[in-house]
């Protein structure tokens, strides 16, 4: 019966937070600066402790056997860019609807019914679309609709906008995740064992939430950069072609997703 893996769990949880710290302070106080690169260098030697750490537990947190499957791996990839990418798009939505658009808590909340109904379609639409398209298919698709979708959603952003502009472009954001999440957690547990699924959805969902921790820190670094010294109507000007610098990138490094779609063989392993 195996035990906690301690270790593991603190050079994990270490290093994913100074990762994190040190890049979401890098725009602020310049990329050279001490107090940048010693977490920096400190977080990258962590991680790879916690690599070599999980490679050699009797109990790993992260059991690293689980991505010889090629299904596997290749999902854990997609889920890491698109936790980097298309996960940190509503905290970007929420400034715009506070900070330019001007929505109290409650409007804001009920400003994410059009995203989270196109999610909800997209969820349905990706069980159908699987049998049809395959994995590989569905998931480049799903890639491609929330690329478009964020890039409309970037177009859309103006400070006299209105919620109506923004519609489309949140929809289909909403889609793409949507179809993007069904189709990363039905290919991480291809080919894998029933008694390791657990193992595989604590990985997947452990991949995301550092994804998005280090993407949410690149991405508000350059959503960041316009509005220092601002107020006023300068600030608002200055935050949407900040949320749309953040939209932009958000959407380019996305489309890295698709690598992930062209290693997934078309044909699943037999559960081990």
């Amino acid at each position: 019966m195996g035990g906690f893996d301690l270790p593991g769990a603190l050079t994990g949880t270490a290093g994913v937070t100074g990762l994190v710290f040190a890049i979401s302070r890098g725009a602020e106080w310049g990329w050279g600066s001490a107090g940048v690169l010693v977490p920096l260098v400190v977080a990258v030697g962590l991680l790879v402790a916690f690599v070599v750490i999980e490679a050699r537990s009797r109990s790993p947190l992260m059991p690293l056997r689980l991505l010889a499957n090629r299904h596997t791996s290749a999902a854990v990839g997609a889920i890491l860019v698109y936790g980097m990418t298309l996960q940190c798009v509503p905290y970007f939505l929420t400034l715009y609807f506070q900070g330019v658009l001007g929505y109290d808590a409650m409007q804001s909340g009920l400003a994410f019914l059009g995203p989270t109904l196109g999610i909800a379609l997209g969820n349905l639409v990706g069980e159908r679309l699987i049998p049809r398209l395959g994995l590989r298919g569905t998931l480049l698709l799903s890639v491609l609709v929330g690329v478009a979708g964020t890039g409309v959603l970037a177009f859309s952003l103006s400070v006299d906008g209105t919620y109506l502009g923004l519609l489309v472009g949140a929809v289909g954001f909403g889609v793409g995740s949507g179809l993007s999440f069904t189709t990363m957690f039905i290919l991480a547990s291809t080919g894998v064992a029933a008694h390791e699924q657990g193992a595989v959805s604590g990985l997947s969902s452990t991949v995301l939430q550092a994804g998005s921790g280090v993407g949410l820190a690149v991405l508000v670094s350059v959503a960041g950069r316009e509005g220092e010294g601002l107020a006023g109507e300068a600030l608002r000007v200055a935050m949407v072609e900040g949320l749309r610098g953040a939209f932009f990138a958000a959407a380019g490094i996305a489309v890295v997703g698709v690598v992930a779609g062209l290693v997934i063989p078309r044909r699943a392993p037999a559960p081990r």
